[in-house]
């Protein structure tokens, strides 16, 4: 239930007539009266009531009528007020609709403290097929469904048999966590927040919890589940009360009282829709019918003249001989039972007067209830509402107020759950045309990356006033700009918010609405959080369990989609789920997947896909913010920190790839045999060469680069022979570069090529990696001594007849090669291989990876294991027989070769663990993506191992060189 704070100093005030009562008399006081009442909100039963401001000429119609009015309810001659006495169980009173409440309160809570009386709204009389008629009216049936429910728990619940307790409270648990699977409670994280969080006592019995053992309960839960898993919200209703029926009679209301005045008959008197008035003489009896509502002229009670002060009422019964006579054990039975006479005859003949023919006791007032309205609200629904439950409270100062005409709304930048942004004239600030809950939330927070409240507007329509993100939102920004933004400033956006959110986090709030659409650009470097239409304070709670309404279940954490939960972890969900679309580049997640099976698909183990470019510490980060268990998942804090490093990383990447490529440029030449030839064109802007001028090799987190291993490829896929292609080339050391000049303006050239080339590779992705390296590899591993001609460089994209007359794969591998110039290895480069075991096990390594590249696309899951331990064995005798090796090589280059042996073990752990991804994902829409990655480990490994062969040549021919004689 909803609340409205209102200020009682305005002195604008309205007073509203309800239920045909008449106008309030000038100066009387108002006063407050809380009604417990059974429309649901997301705190305890217990707790949900309405605070309802009243004057001495209020009546109880009044009362009733204000509080089913909020809720849209159609069936409020089905409603009345009881009066009960929380020490006392008998001291029950119905309230009638004349009563005025100022008489109520001074007639009985002078006889008791005023906190031990309890007002509840209930539905009291029931129409004809009552279970029909509801159920056209979703309001009326959920209020009455909560209230039977409530009285079956707290006065039978202990007394029904296992089997229909187990069943009534899975129908309840079905119900009340609508999204939740039916295999949901078989995971143990999901039942254990059932058990601990929600509690089970929610749903089941005292007696049920306690004499059955926790592991039994747990399966028979399970199971009972299960059987009512594809019902909706109204056929769990619908079934709870078919089951619930033949044990507890809920549709009507049984006296134990006399028929007549002098000689009695003790009876059952019974009082229903369809029995009309009726009366058993003992339990298993048939009723015996007295009276049809229709019937019923007049109603009379009174206290008969005894010590024993019993009640006794007389009901006049059209076309009988003599009015139907009950005797009652007191004159408060009376009064309920007049009450509830008098309440089915108003109902069944659409009257509001009265049926009771009221004596002197019974004090009758006929006048209405009024209370504050705000100028903020269209309606007047929210007025009187003072409902604990509720956080927002409305700002008691107008210091945020702005003047409507100081305002020309301009074009509409975007568009909200809650309402629309407009660009407006006020020292240039945007408009948010919304309810005012998301402006209340605002104005608490005070950070860099959070868009700033201006001032609001509360005449309707209300308005919100914030600063301008020039830029729009995060998500069209991406799209825009997609060629121009680097990664560093993608891992910037998501560093800011994460800022923002941990300051949310601090301040105890949850957002639940954290994606690419509410994040606004303020400037090319800055982002900042929005639309907190959604966001909620969670007080003392450790979560906020959110009502009906519309919500994004693609990004939403699994237990806000079973439960409807949300906590800081599920927001830190989906933070992560935010940062997909940033790496993304604004692209929505689970694309073409139906709202109903996301969480099928979470619970099958499913994640969004590693983004290319992305890093893997960063895909990592995002994998632990999607932990199915939301107490595995990190807080924001420590996302902010490791976001933070995650960034430097990658700047002090991106500084040092400029470098490596500024020295390549400058520095690289080939032996040309003294020739005027150009050097070869430089390797793609943006990515490390194999090894550096210093000697470094590259990260193994190979799957960051995917380029750079194609790069190293390159020079296997021109056809050279073994030990012609494992051979790295040398600089000439008596200046047999080109000229200065030419090769400055030759390197402007190609530099101008590059950026086509890059957006020419990214195209170029879509082709199949299997292809490729069993290509390249297979090329590599020819032992023919010829030397093939150097191919024609391919014109740059774009240019006439580039990739004309190729095949897919052939353009593929034809745009990725290095222009080398034809070349004749130095004479010192000329090993003997004949007995060389390092080039033979390299060989071998470079065949298991090709047979592993051949069979990985048709092979079954446990056929990986097998191809992924050849691999591993084949490396396994690559390095034993460089361990062999190294001795005899110079000490200098020992610490190359070790580098070089540490970077294969790393390679064959990635390997491994993409193939364990491979495996766990299998029969989902990831299989794919993990055997491409496989596909990329193996083909590092490879290239590493090539790697290795040219430090351990390198190393050679030093030794060869010191042992010349000089």
């Amino acid at each position: 239930m909803a609340t409205a704070y209102l200020d009682t100093n305005q002195v604008a005030k309205s007073r509203l007539s309800t239920g045909g009562s008449d106008r309030a008399a000038a100066g009387s006081v108002d006063r407050v009266l809380k009604v417990f009442h059974h429309f649901e909100s997301h705190s305890e039963h217990s707790s949900w009531s309405s605070n309802i401001r009243y004057g001495d000429a209020t009546d109880v119609r009044g009362i009733i009528q204000k509080i089913v009015d909020i809720h849209k309810v159609r069936w409020t001659s089905c409603f009345g007020l009881r009066l009960s006495n929380c020490q006392s169980k008998d001291q029950i009173h119905w309230l009638h609709p004349d009563m005025g409440v100022s008489h109520i309160r001074e007639k009985y809570e002078q006889s008791r403290p005023q906190e031990e009386w309890r007002y509840e709204l209930r539905i009291r009389y029931l129409p004809k097929g009552f279970v029909q008629q509801f159920t056209e009216d979703k309001p009326t049936l959920n209020y009455f469904y909560q209230q039977v429910k409530t009285d079956y728990m707290t006065e039978i619940g202990d007394q029904v048999e296992q089997d229909i307790a187990l069943k009534l409270g899975c129908l309840e648990i079905r119900r009340f966590f609508r999204e939740m699977r039916g295999n949901a409670l078989d995971k143990k994280s999901n039942y254990e927040l059932l058990e601990k969080d929600v509690g089970l006592r929610r749903f089941f019995p005292k007696n049920l919890l306690d004499s059955v053992k926790a592991k039994t309960l747990r399966k028979l839960i399970q199971q009972t589940f299960k059987q009512v898993a594809n019902l909706n919200d109204e056929q769990s209703i619908l079934k709870f009360l078919e089951i619930l029926a033949p044990v507890y009679r809920y549709d009507k209301e049984c006296f134990k009282c006399a028929l007549g005045s002098s000689w009695v008959i003790q009876v059952e008197l019974a009082i229903g829709p369809e029995e009309g008035i009726s009366y058993l003489t003992d339990k298993g009896s048939t009723p015996t019918h007295l009276a049809n509502f229709t019937q019923v002229q007049s109603i009379q009670y009174s206290a008969m003249e005894e010590k024993d002060r019993k009640g006794m009422l007389q009901v006049n019964v059209a076309g009988a001989a003599e009015p139907l006579t009950v005797t009652t054990a007191s004159l408060t039975m009376a009064e309920n039972l007049a009450d509830l006479i008098d309440g089915y005859c108003r109902l069944v003949s659409m009257e509001t007067h009265s049926f009771i023919v009221r004596g002197y006791f019974f004090l009758s007032v006929r006048t209405c209830v009024y209370f504050y309205v705000s100028d903020l609200a269209e309606t007047d629904d929210y007025a009187e509402i003072v409902d604990e439950e509720d956080t927002y409270t409305m700002p008691s100062t107008r210091d945020y107020e702005i003047q409507r005409e100081r305002i020309e709304l301009g074009r509409c930048i975007g568009e909200g759950q809650f309402g629309d942004v407009h660009q407006g004239v006020y020292t240039s600030p945007c408009l948010n045309v919304c309810v005012f809950l998301s402006a209340v939330t605002m104005r608490q927070f005070d950070h860099p990356h959070i868009v700033k409240l201006i001032g609001v507007i509360t005449e309707n329509p209300v308005w919100i006033i914030m600063e301008l993100c020039t830029l729009g939102e995060l998500r069209s920004f991406l799209q825009v700009r997609k060629y121009s933004l680097d990664l560093a400033t993608l891992i910037l956006f998501a560093y800011q918010l994460s800022t923002a959110l941990a300051y949310l986090e601090s301040k105890r709030f949850v957002h639940r609405d954290i994606a690419a659409r509410n994040v606004l650009v303020s400037s090319v470097d800055c982002v900042m959080l929005g639309d907190f239409g959604l966001s909620r304070y969670m007080e003392d709670s450790s979560y906020y369990k959110a009502s009906k309404g519309k919500l994004p279940i693609k990004w939403m954490a699994p237990e806000s989609i079973n439960f409807r939960r949300f906590t800081s972890a599920s927001d830190v969900w989906m933070f992560g789920v935010c940062m997909w679309e940033i790496l993304m580049y604004g692209i929505k997640p689970f694309q073409g997947v139906k709202n109903n099976d996301v969480i099928g698909r979470i619970e099958n183990g499913e994640r969004l896909a590693m983004p290319p470019q992305c890093p893997p510490t960063l895909y990592s980060l995002m994998t632990k913010c999607w932990s199915y268990d939301p107490s595995k998942r990190p807080r924001f804090t420590e996302l902010k920190t490791q976001l933070s490093t995650i960034l430097e990383e990658e700047k002090l990447q991106q500084e040092e790839r400029l470098r490596m490529e500024m020295r390549r440029q400058v520095t690289v030449s080939w032996d040309s045999g003294g020739s005027d030839e150009a050097p070869p064109k430089p390797s793609r802007p943006g990515y490390p060469s194999p090894r550096s001028s210093e000697g470094f090799f590259p990260s193994p987190q190979h799957n960051h680069y995917p380029v750079t291993h194609r790069a190293l490829l390159s020079t296997l896929q021109q056809g050279f022979p073994m030990d012609c292609i494992f051979k790295r080339p040398y600089f000439l050391q008596d200046g047999g570069c080109v000229g200065q000049a030419l090769m400055e303006e030759r390197l402007m050239m190609q530099q101008q090529q590059m950026e086509d080339d890059q957006r020419w590779l990214e195209q170029e992705e879509s082709f199949m990696l299997t292809f490729s390296i069993s290509l390249s590899l297979s090329v590599c591993l020819s032992l023919s001594p010829e030397h093939v001609a150097p191919p024609k460089k391919p014109p740059r994209p774009g240019a006439p007849g580039h990739l004309a007359g190729l095949n897919p794969v052939d353009s593929y591998n034809e745009g990725v090669k290095l222009q080398p110039q034809e070349i004749s290895p130095p004479p010192t480069a000329n090993l003997d291989r004949s007995n060389d075991k390092v080039y033979e096990n390299v060989t071998g390594l470079v065949k298991a990876v090709i047979e592993m590249s051949s069979r990985i696309q048709p092979a079954a899951p446990e056929e990986y294991v097998p191809m992924v331990k050849e691999v591993g064995l084949a490396l396994r005798t690559l390095l034993a027989t460089v361990d062999e090796t190294i001795p005899v090589l110079p000490a200098s280059t020992h610490r190359e070769i070790e580098m070089a042996q540490k970077l294969l073990n790393s390679d064959l752990a990635e390997l491994i663990g993409k193939m364990k991804l491979a495996q766990q994902y299998v029969m989902t829409s990831l299989q794919q993506d993990y055997k491409k990655q496989m596909l990329t480990a193996a083909h590092a490994l490879a290239v590493d191992a090539k790697n290795l062969l040219d430090v351990i040549d390198q190393s050679r021919l030093k030794m060869i060189a010191q042992t010349r004689p000089h």
